[in-house]
């Protein structure tokens, strides 16, 4: 049985532990509503749901130019990110194309094939960053003019191509060289290997793919949309090869001339 004393003595324990409860748990609740940084707002939403789920090597491939990819890239899911983040469609493909770069130049730098997934959130919200800076990878050339030329049949014979380049006509705009087969450092190299490097030709890589429309609504097939990337205002020409169809990935206002 407590005797009157033990309960005042019981009473006062609990009166001086319980504050000592609330203060601890205001501390550390995670529930309280304290200002935090946006990359903890990511972070535990969960970057993953930009992405994609990966390629795997044997559906990696392009029909219309006949290649399967050496490598895969991450596509983004262009309609969370374009609702998240406030993109046009221009900044979330520009978007992809510098953070699939980024995780290419890693890899290399390290010697590794993958890469952890903490690095690749730090590099994605370093590519918006850039992106929303103004910063690009790709960069659409100001000319009024602008020629884009379809490489992938000439990948192994490129002297074709260097017929092409020498053509009046070829000057007057300014040469976007496009591939569906090869990404953005993969068609440096090959640009290097067959003496294209310095002639200020642009190059537009299949990291520019997506299967999403200029709606941010998942479709039925791949698209790059040549006006928002080049600009609604600009004459474009699409160089393809006779005999072989045009890659309709391309789509917008532009004259197509077979070679």
């Amino acid at each position: 049985m407590i005797t009157k004393r033990r309960f005042i003595v019981l009473l006062l324990g609990i009166f001086i532990i319980l504050p000592s409860c609330t203060n601890l748990k205001k501390k550390d609740s995670p529930f309280s509503l304290k200002r935090r940084k946006v990359e903890e707002y990511f972070v535990s939403s969960g970057v993953v749901r930009y992405f994609l789920p990966e390629i795997p090597y044997w559906a990696n491939f392009s029909s219309v130019a006949g290649c399967r990819r050496k490598k895969s890239i991450k596509y983004l899911d262009l309609k969370m990110v374009r609702g998240s983040l406030s993109l046009e469609y221009e900044e979330a493909i520009q978007l992809q194309l510098m953070l699939n770069t980024m995780i290419f130049d890693l890899k290399k730098e390290q010697h590794i094939a993958h890469i952890p997934f903490k690095e690749e959130e730090r590099l994605f919200f370093k590519a918006s960053d850039r992106i929303q800076a103004g910063i690009r990878d790709f960069r659409a050339p100001t000319f009024k003019r602008i020629h884009l030329i379809w490489v992938d049949p000439f990948l192994e014979k490129t002297q074709t191509l260097k017929n092409l380049m020498a053509r009046k006509s070829v000057g007057l705009g300014h040469p976007v060289f496009v591939s569906l087969c090869l990404t953005r450092r993969s068609f440096e190299d090959w640009m290097k290997k067959h003496g294209f490097q310095n002639r200020n030709i642009r190059l537009l890589s299949y990291e520019m793919l997506s299967p999403y429309n200029l709606d941010g609504e998942l479709d039925t097939k791949y698209h790059i949309f040549v006006d928002e990337i080049f600009g609604k205002n600009k004459q474009i020409y699409l160089y393809t090869p006779k005999g072989r169809s045009e890659p309709h990935v391309l789509e917008g206002s532009f004259k197509i001339i077979k070679y």
